[in-house]
């Protein structure tokens, strides 16, 4: 949920309105630095913005500039709770940078004792327009499940988002696609199971939000699906979802129909995805986590990958997908020029269009031939590719740079 977007973006109000002019400036120019690849010239600016005790989205930034990511939690769970001093992670040891964390207690003081009872006015409405004091709250969490995943303390991480779902069900922060890896990580199998098959069917169903945004945990369905449902959730499953219910179910129950069927589903839904794992394709070394281009397309591919690729790499799921004929059926293309029965026989053994990712050939040949009908298709995927990158350069959102061993490392 960046704060440039919604309806913080929308009245140019920034910290959800509670931060100080001064202290949002200085963040803002942290921020544009921490993009131009200079974390060390941007802290000088944080601390400034730290002078605000309200500015969690100064924290947030100061935590990804911690050279150490263990610490970067702790930071992270001191912003939301009760404060701490934090090391200058220029390298200053004479240096400390006081991290208020006071967002839990500023809640309190403003919304009322009870805005985090499950009966009170709050809870369930924290991303709501008229809450904005609740987002840079919501921020913090949303970073510290980030922090929790990189450092791998994966049963934390679930807690944060079930806590997450549970102030906000209907999810405006998108981190519900983190939670069922993160379970199956802990071996809460049934809970990700249930948890995708919540959501796969409310989604589908136009059911409105699950109650707790799904972590309202029970035993998960047996039950196989009839086609018409199974034809449903292939056309409307989406970051993943599919993908989570197959691994979960296959953890479960073993390579049973049940999950034979989420498998099924998942392939139609992000072919993508089961193409690269069971071509060996390499794990992505760090998200993208921006604005996805299309549903259910690449940028969704890359960054579920990131989160989950090594789960389904465990030699008896990969074996699994392997040998399912009906994924092969999917995943494995025919040669985009029409006149060509090419087809391939491992996957993504094919080449993509270097312009528009959208289609493969068997040969450059084919690729020439079939250019004259492919190129306007092209341009159109092309220029709505380069629309959605602009505006996402317009309203560019924050740049975690963490510096590891010295060593800059930039998620852009």
């Amino acid at each position: 949920m960046d704060r440039r977007y919604g309806e913080e973006g929308k009245y140019g109000i920034g910290g959800g309105g509670i931060v100080s002019e001064e202290s949002q400036r200085n963040l803002e120019i942290a921020e544009d630095l921490c993009r131009k690849g200079r974390p060390n010239d941007a802290v000088s600016y944080l601390k400034i913005a730290l002078n605000d005790r309200n500015n969690f989205d100064a924290e947030i930034q100061m935590a990804y500039l911690s050279p150490d990511l263990l610490f970067s939690v702790e930071v992270l769970e001191s912003a939301e709770k009760r404060g701490l001093d934090a090391p200058d992670p220029t390298g200053n040891s004479e240096s400390l940078i006081r991290i208020p964390g006071i967002a839990r207690d500023l809640l309190i003081n403003r919304l009322g004792a009870e805005c985090f009872d499950d009966d009170g006015p709050c809870v369930g409405k924290f991303c709501d327009t008229g809450l904005l004091l609740t987002r840079p709250y919501m921020r913090v969490l949303q970073a510290l499940v980030r922090m929790c995943f990189e450092t791998k303390q994966y049963e934390k991480g679930c807690r944060t988002i079930i806590e997450m779902l549970r102030l906000s069900p209907g999810d405006n922060l998108n981190q519900r696609w983190w939670l069922a890896p993160l379970l199956i990580r802990t071996g809460r199998f049934s809970d990700a199971l249930f948890f995708c098959q919540v959501w796969i069917h409310s989604v589908a169903k136009g059911g409105g939000i699950p109650i707790r945004g799904g972590t309202a945990f029970q035993a998960p369905s047996d039950t196989l699906l009839i086609p018409e449902t199974e034809e449903e959730y292939a056309r409307t499953a989406g970051c993943g979802m599919a993908h989570n219910a197959a691994l979960a179910a296959f953890k479960l129950w073993g390579p049973s129909p049940q999950a034979a069927q989420f498998l099924h589903i998942a392939a139609r839904t992000n072919p993508g995805i089961l193409a690269k794992i069971i071509g060996r394709r390499g794990r992505p070394t760090e998200g993208k986590l921006a604005m996805h281009t299309s549903f259910n397309g690449t940028d969704e591919a890359h960054d579920y990958l990131w989160v989950a690729q090594d789960l389904w790499m465990a030699p008896d799921v990969w074996a699994w997908v392997n040998e399912n004929s009906t994924v092969a059926a999917v995943i494995l293309k025919c040669c985009s020029r029409l006149e060509c029965p090419a087809q391939e026989t491992e996957a993504t053994q094919f080449k993509r269009c270097g312009a528009c990712q959208q289609v493969v050939y068997c040969s450059s040949t084919c690729q020439k031939a079939d250019w004259k009908k492919h190129k306007p298709e092209c341009a159109r995927q092309v220029e709505a590719k380069k629309n959605m990158k602009n505006l996402w350069k317009n309203k560019p959102p924050i740049v975690p740079v963490y510096v590891l061993d010295g060593k800059e490392v930039h998620n852009v």
